[in-house]
């Protein structure tokens, strides 16, 4: 292996490896390694970052823990939840920021795989978190940044996504109708579903994700009564969210659902009729697909995705490029929110305001979004240069700015920028 290509799931409780390469043909999972040799290698691994005390050495996962259950250390958790809530930490004096807290963690994690795999060298690693903000990703891009990873090698993606690309890259039989997920943690029930729409081209996959107001902690399965309390909470979702859907299989993840003989009445719920999978390491593994497709020069997947992350409309823009009028593609629907950025210089010709076409992905239905040039300088007829530069702070909300370059020495630029927010 020249390189290591990663998917990294990150969440409050625990962060998952998963790694994959050309000789693989899926991604395979990267385990800790206890120092105690009676404890077995888990994939989980806990998401707490640990500072001895008096020195300035870090820990991470197990170890970590062990370190301060005997008191000689300072840990801190949820650093995911800390980074979202722009959150500190104070260690022996010293106030840490939550980014910073991520890079001691992540700097550790990191070893895990080049150690297996023996290169320090990341080609490709992409992240999957629970929810996505614009901040939270700046951060922990940033933060991968100092783990020394370049910057154009790091992306991150939902686990709704991640739920997708993992899905789509097993047998048809899986997702050739409805998907389900059920993925159960300490943080709650969470319930996922994908289907294919049918009939579009390029072909397009939806994606959802709800998190179930029902929950228990994981804990209350460790005596009988609350197993049974588990169980009637499953049912009554998997009841719910699967009624009258035609589904070719359901997915379960969480560290509870190796064996679901716990919960008879959820198990006859969701095996009727259906295909059930485990799979312990799902959001890792579909980030890793992922990972391994941004190094490919064309896309394995060549399908529209929709779901919690990715922008649900093309946007484009008429022009004349040449003598002839062209429609330009300023962003396509399925692409990332947080990378979609465009930028065209345009010389407006008797033109008051600007048009923008939304055409929503698999739908015929188009809208017209106007925004108004009547705060640039006034002019004669051609001679400003504008730059309309097109930007996202969510899959839902399009910032456009438009920027008067002027014209050459004839006509200074100006400090004018138009903007506006478009929600989509």
């Amino acid at each position: 292996m020249e390189g290591l290509i990663l998917g990294i799931d990150l969440c409050d409780d625990y962060s998952q490896i998963s790694c994959f390469s050309s000789r693989m043909t899926e991604p395979e999972p990267v385990y800790y390694q206890p120092e105690d040799e009676n404890k077995k290698e888990n994939v989980l691994i806990p998401m707490v970052v640990c500072k001895k005390k008096g020195k300035d050495e870090w820990l991470i996962g197990e170890e970590a823990c062990r370190t301060a259950l005997f008191n000689d250390g300072t840990t801190v958790d949820k650093l995911v939840k800390m980074i979202h809530d722009d959150k500190f930490a104070t260690i022996e004096g010293v106030r840490y920021s939550a980014g910073e807290l991520m890079r001691r963690y992540l700097e550790k994690l990191l070893l895990l795989p080049k150690e297996k795999y023996g290169t320090d060298e990341i080609c490709s690693v992409v992240f999957t978190v629970q929810t996505l903000d614009g901040r939270f990703i700046d951060c922990l891009v940033r933060t991968a940044e100092e783990c020394g990873i370049d910057r154009s090698a790091v992306h991150v993606v939902s686990h709704t996504e991640s739920f997708v690309y993992h899905t789509i890259s097993q047998k048809k039989e899986v997702w050739a109708n409805l998907t389900s997920l059920f993925d159960l943690t300490d943080e709650g029930l969470h319930y996922y579903e994908m289907k294919v729409i049918r009939g579009c081209v390029p072909q397009m996959i939806e994606a959802s994700h709800e998190k179930m107001q029902e929950g228990f902690r994981l804990d209350v399965l460790d005596n009988p009564n609350g197993a049974r309390l588990g169980d009637t909470i499953l049912t009554s979702c998997a009841d719910r969210m699967l009624h009258k859907k035609v589904v070719s299989a359901v997915l379960l993840s969480g560290r509870v659902f190796p064996s679901i003989d716990w919960a008879p009445d959820f198990k006859k719920a969701v095996c009727t009729r259906r295909k059930v999978y485990y799979v312990p390491q799902i959001f890792a593994i579909g980030a890793a697909y992922l990972a391994y497709d941004a190094l490919q020069e064309t896309s394995a997947y060549p399908f529209i995705c929709s779901c919690e992350g990715r922008i649900s409309s093309t946007v484009s823009l008429q022009a004349v490029y040449e003598g002839r009028k062209e429609q330009v593609i300023l962003a396509s629907a399925g692409s990332n929110w947080y990378e979609a950025r465009s930028s065209i210089d345009l010389i407006p010709d008797d033109m008051a305001e600007l048009e923008f076409t939304i055409t929503p992905a698999g739908s015929r239905r188009v809208e017209k979004v106007n925004i108004s040039l009547a705060e640039l300088p006034k002019r004669p007829n051609k001679t400003t240069r504008i730059e309309v530069i097109v930007s996202f702070s969510s899959e839902k909300c399009m910032t456009v700015r438009v920027v008067d370059l002027g014209f050459g020495d004839l006509y200074p630029a100006s400090d004018t920028v138009i903007r506006r927010d478009i929600y989509i």
